[in-house]
């Protein structure tokens, strides 16, 4: 009889062991490999953001001094950014002339009170209306190259596109900015009168939706707008058929659910007296869900695990109580260091995900397990038997309602 409880206790142990310990090493491989793949993807990205330097090095002469040929393309290599600070300047300047320009044209209702000059016609009275400048309809098209970096933790991605601007009227100066991020790289491919279009790679940010999780869908979002030209000179629309991505697009580790371009309108709180002119927002909206097959193995089957392993605990009469007590308590700690693997990769949020309601239902089942076990020890020992019964047969089906419920509510 001794011997029979020791190859018991010997077989329930290990695999006990065995589950804690793979849950640990997932936990630890999964730590790694987010911190060894943010550092492989960062030096992607900087890779892909550095073939939008226009620097090229100027053909070696065979015959000319290598000292001087170094000097020449480093001086090359060194103008591009003077290149791109220059194109900065312009801007910056053109758009502080047509910021000077809506002013003059405001007046004063009252000059001896002073306060803010507003516009007597048309129909905004902003100090930075245009009311004589002419409406402009503008059409984006937007094609989505790459995504990199895409870190669920911190909301932020990396993103390479092209952005052009197409109308039937001369458009004003513009400078597209990002209103949910910044921009990396900024190169204006084309510049006319009715045609404009950019080269841009930016960072930007989104809050995740983990409802969801481990089925959640993230919605990848790039904001821009310019804000030095308000509605009443500038209204984009967008152009649906220009609107696609890159033909081998893709986000690793992510299926592509949608995508989306909008405009809204942006309105800000009255800043000022007569703050009523209202700006253009174009909104590209990337659709990504994780794939099924990778959830249900990387969160669900673990879990199950846990619990079946913990319920077969419930067959073991009260002769074999350390071995019972094996098959529940290990595998509350393999439980509680899944649930912390999981949470690694995932930020705080005020409310359960789906994977969270699931953990819950782990929880519950092994606190039920182990509480069969446990009052044993309040009871008559007359009534051993009988509890022992009830365990099995009102607790087996219990554990699957609890994990039901954890599953899909």
């Amino acid at each position: 009889m001794a011997k029979s409880k020791r190859r018991g206790l010997s077989k329930i142990q290990l695999l006990s062991f065995v589950v804690l310990v793979l849950v640990a090493v997932f936990a630890f491989a999964n730590k790694v490999a987010a911190q060894g793949g943010g550092a492989a993807r960062t030096g992607g990205g900087a890779g892909a953001a550095a073939k939008l330097t226009p620097a090229k090095p100027a053909p070696a002469d065979p015959k000319a001094d290598p000292k001087h040929a170094a000097a020449a393309a480093s001086a090359q290599a060194a103008a591009a950014p003077e290149e791109h600070k220059e194109e900065k300047k312009e801007e910056k300047v053109d758009a502080e002339e047509d910021t000077a320009k809506q002013l003059e044209s405001a007046v004063l209702v009252d000059p001896a009170k002073g306060g803010v000059p507003i516009h007597t016609e048309g129909r905004y009275k902003s100090p930075f209306a245009s009311p004589k400048r002419p409406q402009v309809q503008a059409k984006v098209g937007f094609l989505l190259e790459t995504v990199e970096e895409f870190d669920i933790k911190k909301g932020a991605f990396t993103a390479h596109f092209f952005v052009s601007l197409t109308s039937d009227k001369p458009m004003p100066p513009i400078d597209l900015r990002p209103t949910n991020g910044k921009l990396d790289e900024k190169e204006l491919l084309a510049d006319l009168p009715t045609f404009k279009m950019w080269k841009m790679v930016g960072t930007f940010h989104i809050k995740p939706d983990l409802h969801a999780y481990p089925f959640d869908t993230q919605e990848l979002t790039i904001e821009l707008e310019d804000d030095s030209n308000g509605q009443d000179v500038l209204r984009l629309r967008t152009d649906v058929e220009h609107t696609s991505l890159d033909s081998d697009f893709s986000v690793p580790g992510w299926e592509t659910a949608f995508i989306r371009g909008r405009i809204l309108t942006h309105f800000y709180p009255d800043r000022f007296e007569n703050d009523d002119l209202y700006y253009s927002k174009y909104v590209f909206e990337l659709g990504i869900k994780r794939f099924a097959t990778s959830a249900i193995f990387t969160v669900f089957m673990p879990a199950l695990v846990i619990v079946l392993i913990s319920l077969s605990g419930l067959w073991f009469p009260r002769d074999e109580l350390e071995v019972r007590s094996n098959a529940t308590t290990p595998m509350l700690a393999a439980a509680v260091l899944f649930h912390f693997a999981l949470m690694q990769e995932l930020p705080a949020t005020a409310y359960l995900s789906r994977a969270d309601k699931l953990m819950m239902g782990v929880y519950a089942c092994l606190f039920l397990h182990m509480l069969s076990s446990w009052i044993w020890f309040t009871v008559d020992e007359k009534h051993i038997e009988t509890l022992f019964k009830w365990a099995k047969w009102v607790c087996a089906p219990l554990t699957f309602i609890i994990m039901a419920l954890g599953i899909l509510v």
